[in-house]
């Protein structure tokens, strides 16, 4: 994906700029702090399993780094958090009203990005999983008021991390025209992936005692999820293939 990629970085700054000075400063300091693109990245990877990269394929895949670019930009106001990737966060920077209109005004970008009638299956898709996203949020800030703690913990990283991660593939699928059985799998792999991925960075990061402990419990059952979701997308390929 190296030509993909670099394109792509392209094709963002583009859209990380705004008409008016105020705007404009703040949107091209976030996107000075390059994240690793694991998202556009699963857009691709889906999209080249079942067809050819294509406008459809990139207009996802900016929709998907706008959108967590928007939700990492209002995390840090809702955690109150004074750095992101090793820079000073947008509300330290500025101050929470500044991160909060950058973080709407990216959403707002992102959907015009995805606007096209042709998007409509994927954008349905993409603002499903907003919804989600802000849910798991709300739920990880009330989580003392769960009964199930491992369910919970579950049902939080579902909607915070996994189900970009499905939307990702889901959208990539879909941008290429593949059937629905081939869309199902694709999100199958993304969900499964996204939460062995959160399972981990939760163990990484150590923070939460209680997160730690379930995540070192949960994750071999994510991990051979995920690996039967990823053999099932090598069959697809196969018969693609052959």
């Amino acid at each position: 994906m190296k030509q993909e990629l670099l394109a792509f970085d392209h094709r963002l700054a583009e859209l990380m700029t705004s008409r008016t000075l105020p705007m404009d400063e703040v949107l091209r300091y976030v996107g000075e702090g390059k994240g690793k693109r694991l998202r556009p990245k699963l857009v691709f990877l889906a999209a080249k399993l079942f067809g050819e990269v294509n406008e459809a394929t990139w207009r996802t895949a900016l929709f998907v780094e706008l959108l967590h670019t928007a939700t990492l930009v209002h995390d840090d106001v809702v955690d109150e958090s004074d750095e992101r990737r090793g820079r000073p966060s947008v509300n330290a920077r500025w101050d929470n009203k500044t991160a909060v209109l950058c973080g709407d005004h990216l959403l707002s970008k992102a959907m015009l990005v995805l606007s096209n009638p042709v998007d409509n299956k994927i954008l349905v898709e993409m603002l499903n999983t907003a919804l989600a996203m802000s849910e798991g949020e709300l739920m990880q800030s009330r989580r003392q008021d769960a009964e199930d703690g491992r369910q919970n913990y579950l049902n939080i990283i579902e909607r915070k991390t996994a189900r970009l991660m499905m939307a990702c593939c889901v959208g990539g699928a879909l941008s290429v025209g593949a059937t629905q059985e081939q869309v199902r799998a694709a999100g199958e792999f993304g969900l499964n992936y996204g939460m062995m991925f959160q399972m981990r960075d939760d163990i990484a990061d150590a923070d939460d005692a209680e997160n730690v402990v379930m995540a070192k419990e949960l994750l071999p059952v994510y991990e051979e999820k995920t690996l039967k979701a990823l053999k099932a997308l090598h069959r697809f390929n196969n018969q693609l293939n052959s």
